[in-house]
């Protein structure tokens, strides 16, 4: 059982991770708790890692996410270890693991499901799926999602152009580059990860 303090610390950063789509830091929780102490913050914080209401994600300074029980919806996946993809080596054991929810969820994220060939040059192919997020500034090089003239949407490389113009670059030569005027151009999010199943 949890005591009131604990429940609320749980709370806290339960609905602080559903609004920033990330954990909070122990200042934060401790101020959102309006508990002076640091430490006492801390030790709330272990007691619920221990009784397995949390976990802490490694190298991360917001790594704090909550374990739900028996999850039907969990993504939480075992890293058997390592494979070569080059040179033959020995596949090594490991014995983590990986949320795949907690690497691609995040706020304005959505997926989009690809159809079309003009990606496949950045091993983007027909069937698969983008995570786009919608919050990240675009950078030369980034790929996005365009919609050009309000209309047309697409999925390509941004070149941003030193005469202030914009080029769409696909990856298939088969496909030709589109250079816009900035006025035509409106991106819809940044690509930040890729999925993708076999039968």
């Amino acid at each position: 059982m949890l005591t009131k303090r604990q429940k609320d610390t749980l709370e806290f950063i339960r609905n602080y991770i559903n609004d920033n789509g990330e954990g909070p830091l122990v200042a934060e929780i401790a101020e959102g708790l309006g508990i002076q102490s640091h430490g006492t913050t801390h030790r709330y914080i272990n007691s619920l890692i221990e009784s397995g209401h949390l976990k802490r994600l490694p190298l991360r300074t917001r790594g704090l996410k909550i374990v739900e029980p028996n999850d039907p919806n969990s993504l939480l996946m075992p890293v058997m270890g390592k494979i070569a993809a080059g040179r033959l080596i020995e596949a090594v054991p490991d014995e983590s693991e990986i949320d795949l929810g907690e690497m691609f969820r995040g706020k304005g994220r959505y997926v989009l499901k690809i159809s079309g060939e003009s990606m496949i040059g950045k091993g983007i192919m027909p069937g698969d799926y983008v995570v786009v997020e919608t919050g990240r500034a675009a950078k030369h090089g980034d790929m996005i999602v365009a919609l050009v003239d309000g209309y047309d949407a697409t999925l390509k490389t941004l070149l941003i152009n030193e005469d202030e113009t914009f080029t769409l670059q696909p990856a298939n030569d088969s496909f030709e580059p589109i250079t816009l005027e900035a006025t035509r151009l409106s991106i819809q999010g940044v690509v930040v990860g890729q999925l993708r199943t076999y039968p």
